[in-house]
């Protein structure tokens, strides 16, 4: 489905200096101009909503509106915070993913806003919506779905970070009954959590079994250890294997096509063999 990713496409798409510039970075200082543009706007007091996605305008012609629609910025201390997320969580995702596959993710985010709007306008409600801030999240999830066990601050994970995250960022809709950004949101991270699995597993029957194999271990009943008399006088020593020598042809793969493309078993074996190492140093 995916097809076979080149090496170049996990290189930026430019340098400014000695600084990489990626598609993320593209993004962000598009949010950042669509601020100034929005604060520009409604200090003249000219109209935005036909900027913003609306059902009933996008169905007679606005077909700007779902590009147009995460322009519209407001301003405001946390805006900055957001951009900064933003960034570190894409150019995380884009390191991982190419460009190609990265812009296949934006794509999708970019379409979860006017599905969900026109669902709602089917069913009779009309909502009108504008902003990044769902896109930022959607991001986050993406990123926490490639390194969920990644620590930050020494003692919380990306997947509970990401988990607590989306929890706070949904009830902040749940005051003012706005189920049309709330639903966004979800819909974001669902498209994002699904993107990275299908990639990370990109045939379809591993779903099944996944699905199988959870289930069956459900229901599967616990077996009972029993704690055997410790044996005196034996020692066993296992043979220890060259660590350089296995990860040297990993970290050449690294070097030339980039993380992503190391496969499930390899990038276990890296890991394996940099828990050795960091048991060995002193």
């Amino acid at each position: 489905m995916f097809g076979v990713v080149k090496s170049d496409d996990y290189q930026p798409v430019g340098w400014m200096g000695r600084y990489p510039v990626r598609i993320t970075t593209l993004i962000a200082a598009l949010f950042v101009v669509g601020m100034f543009g929005t604060v520009i706007a409604e200090s003249a007091g000219w109209d935005l909503t036909p900027f913003a996605f609306r059902s009933s305008a996008f169905l007679h012609g606005a077909i700007w509106q779902p590009l147009t629609c995460i322009l519209i910025q407001q301003a405001s201390f946390f805006f900055i915070f957001n951009i900064l997320f933003l960034y570190w969580s894409g150019v995380e995702v884009e390191k991982f993913l190419g460009r190609r596959r990265y812009l296949q993710l934006i794509g999708l985010l970019l379409l979860v806003p006017p599905l969900v709007m026109m669902l709602w306008s089917a069913a009779g409600v009309q909502w009108t919506y504008a902003g990044s801030y769902e896109i930022t999240v959607g991001l986050f999830i993406a990123f926490a779905t490639l390194y969920p066990g990644v620590e930050l601050f020494g003692w919380v994970t990306l997947k509970w970070l990401a988990f607590a995250g989306l929890v706070l960022a949904s009830m902040q809709y749940l005051p003012a009954h706005q189920w049309g950004f709330l639903t966004v949101l979800w819909g974001m991270c669902l498209t994002s959590f699904l993107y990275i699995r299908l990639i990370q597993k990109p045939d379809p029957s591993a779903f099944q079994s996944a699905f199988s194999e959870g289930v069956s271990r459900l229901f599967r009943r616990k077996q009972k250890f029993h704690v055997l008399p410790r044996e005196t006088g034996r020692r066993t020593v296992e043979p220890e294997d060259d660590v350089y020598e296995s990860i040297d042809p990993l970290l050449d793969k690294i070097s030339q096509s980039g993380i992503g493309s190391l496969t499930a078993s390899e990038r276990r074996a890296l890991d394996r063999a940099r828990n050795r190492l960091l048991k060995k140093s002193p």
